[in-house]
């Protein structure tokens, strides 16, 4: 947990150790769910950040390598077996509500309203309704030109992480046949992705942070990047500062 309240000056507040690969994280109020690889979901209360203590778990059935949560429901994306969505409604016991396997190797995951969007590697990305939640339904595909790692959604439109391919553009304005809109290349490997107005952010591996203007959807262009210390892998936006 890091203290950002001070961008030029962040600073470690508070840490819990996870049993495995914390590979995710979203944040819902005071609670924290992480994506634990072989260790599925766990949930930390972080009420006080100097000291986050966990509250529950649950195994999921593959690895879980992506989480998204509206309410009480959380939707995570579990390698090989696809979609699995969660009932947080007592966060010490999280229960599974339904599934739904996908056709490649599901990890990455982002939810608009009643629709969920997985990045399914070699499949491309795959839209699933989970209007009810016990029985999510494949709808629609989209294959990409390389692995889907990660993927945003703004509005109408579905920006997938694809690695090698860079950052694909997706219309899913109608969900049972989305469309390609555009891409661009990035310099290394799209791992994956966060928007913010017409600002595509993408953490690319080894070619650290690229900024993308997608205000033009059919001509993305790269307008900014910066070299992190390490291999970039996730990225997140809030306000004028990327983490």
């Amino acid at each position: 947990v890091i203290d950002v309240s001070n961008p030029s000056s962040p600073v470690i507040v508070g840490n819990a150790a996870t049993p495995g690969g914390a590979y995710d994280v979203v944040v819902s109020g005071t609670v924290a769910y992480v994506a634990d690889e072989a260790d599925g979901l766990q949930v930390f209360d972080v009420f006080n950040p100097a000291s986050p203590e966990i509250l529950g778990s649950l195994n999921t059935t593959s690895a879980a390598y992506g989480v998204t949560v509206s309410g009480t429901v959380a939707y995570v994306a579990v390698s090989t077996s696809g979609l699995q969505v969660l009932d947080l409604s007592n966060p010490e016991s999280p229960g599974s509500l339904g599934s739904v396997d996908t056709p490649g190797e599901a990890l990455g995951i982002a939810v608009s309203g009643t629709t969920a969007y997985i990045a399914d590697s070699d499949s491309g990305l795959q839209v699933i309704d989970v209007s009810n939640p016990s029985s999510p339904v494949i709808v629609g595909s989209f294959h990409t030109p390389d692995i889907a790692q990660g993927v945003a959604v703004s509005g109408t439109i579905a920006y997938v992480a694809g690695w090698g391919s860079g950052l694909q553009l997706i219309d899913v304005s109608n969900p049972s046949s989305p469309a390609f809109l555009g891409s661009v290349g990035t310099p290394h490997a799209a791992v994956t992705v966060a928007v913010s107005g017409t600002l595509a952010y993408v953490a690319d591996y080894q070619a650290g942070l690229q900024v993308i203007d997608v205000s033009n959807p059919a001509s993305p262009m790269i307008v900014g990047s910066v070299h992190t210390p390490g291999p970039a892998y996730g990225v997140v936006v809030s306000g004028a500062i990327a983490y």
